[in-house]
């Protein structure tokens, strides 16, 4: 048994692994693609922000990548993000919005809000997100609030409009907001920026770093590289 396992990462890993080490520039790439050869689900990590109108754009599009791909997707999401004091932040703001609405419009999926949102106004649904960790519908709640949030409303953010969202992808209510969880978004934040980032929608892929909405396919073509092609089944937490 060992002599057929060693004869077959012979015939298959070892020119593969040639192959990828052309492709990828880092030893954290080429040991993504050693350990996806030798049957390892490919890590990949989305730190998002609700208020962000380009998260509206990348989460969906990410999860249809994903899917179909030996990929564990990961998702952190964020409350506070950017550069901190940014003077430019409301600019940057209406600028998102109005990228994220051509690139919307492009893609098929239109955003209907015509203003920036603030963190405030979307704190509960980063909580109950947070408070879903391990749950089946954890992504799609996500996926489902962001268009609702972006692409079918405008106007005041309440979240009483958002319980049946709660409801139709986690089978439960929303919880009651519990202390700790404002912690963990503030350790979302953190680890992003430890790890060398510092926005939303931030995806991170062996070490390496993509601004989610505009490098999807890119994305998939490093996924492409590391062997996680369209044949197994993602999961999300």
């Amino acid at each position: 048994m060992l002599v057929m396992l060693r004869d077959q990462l012979r015939r298959k890993l070892i020119p593969s692994t040639v192959i990828a080490a052309s492709k990828l520039s880092s030893p954290r790439q080429l040991a993504a693609r050693l350990y996806s050869a030798c049957g390892g689900r490919i890590r990949v990590e989305l730190y998002f922000a609700f208020d962000d109108p380009y998260a509206a754009i990348a989460l969906p599009g990410l999860m249809q990548l994903c899917a179909g791909r030996a990929v564990d997707l990961q998702l952190y999401a964020l409350l506070d993000r950017g550069i901190e004091g940014d003077p430019a932040a409301e600019a940057r703001a209406l600028h998102a919005l109005d990228d994220a609405t051509r690139l919307g419009h492009r893609l098929g999926r239109p955003l209907s809000r015509t203003r920036p949102l603030r963190r405030e106004d979307c704190a509960f649904l980063a909580e109950w997100f947070e408070q879903a960790r391990g749950s089946a519908g954890r992504a799609a709640f996500a996926a489902a609030a962001l268009a609702q949030l972006w692409q079918h409303s405008d106007g005041a953010v309440l979240p009483s409009s958002f319980i049946d969202v709660h409801r139709q992808c986690l089978q439960r209510l929303p919880p009651v907001t519990a202390p700790e969880v404002a912690a963990q978004l503030m350790r979302n934040t953190r680890q992003l920026r430890e790890r060398g980032h510092w926005e939303s929608p931030a995806a991170r892929i062996a070490g390496e770093w993509f601004f989610a909405h505009e490098r999807l396919p890119l994305i998939a073509q490093r996924l492409d590289h590391y062997g996680a092609t369209p044949q197994a089944q993602v999961t999300t937490a």
